[in-house]
């Protein structure tokens, strides 16, 4: 198995130095490190790591506004480090999007167990949210092929039933799907209204 790749988003040298070491003795990779949010975004969108240790205060963008910004530009899970531990910190890290959050100076014991629940919470919401599109596709799918059914039964004057047969013959005849044939009905119903 590959080492998890890490991007480190830190600027004070000798926490950013640290916080390598010790990832790099715990079997992790670190990919690079950023000395600004504006960085640790441009950093991440080029390096694609598996995830990024995100300091709150950096200069230029801080750090929960770089943590939305990869959110928005290159999903990466997120662990926010602060020095740090009160409930506005916490309520910044969380509407971030950070998934996880350390306090400085970090325990190397605390590293794993934390980023191994980061990534597993963001593999846990990537799954959520492409569950989610798949179910609003196929809502969308089923919007027009129930429109294409009830042209079909009022034009050729057949039932439900028969419509979707009709549908689902002409889809294997061209070799497309029940839901580009009845785009096809839907959209030529439009032209010719």
């Amino acid at each position: 198995m590959t080492a998890t790749r890490i991007l480190i988003a830190e600027d004070n040298e000798l926490v950013a130095l640290t916080l390598e070491e010790q990832l790099t003795a715990l079997g992790y990779q670190v990919v690079g490190v950023a000395r600004s949010g504006t960085e640790a975004v441009r950093l991440t969108r080029l390096l694609s790591p598996d995830l990024v240790i995100m300091d709150m205060q950096l200069p230029e963008m801080n750090g929960d506004e770089a943590a939305r910004e990869i959110g928005r530009q290159h999903p990466t899970p997120v662990v926010m480090l602060t020095a740090y531990s009160d409930s506005e910190h916490i309520r910044r890290a969380e509407a971030s999007g950070a998934l996880a959050y350390l306090v400085k100076p970090v325990n190397p014991e605390e590293l794993p167990p934390t980023i191994d629940v980061a990534l597993a919470r963001f593999q846990e919401l990537r799954s959520l949210r492409e569950r989610i599109d798949t179910l609003q596709e196929e809502i969308e799918a089923r919007k027009i092929i129930e429109r294409a059914k009830g042209i079909l039964m009022q034009r050729r004057k057949i039932g439900g039933e028969q419509a979707m047969q009709l549908m689902r013959q002409w889809a294997e005849e061209r070799k497309k799907t029940v839901r580009e044939i009845a785009q096809a009905i839907v959209d030529a119903e439009a032209l010719l209204s």
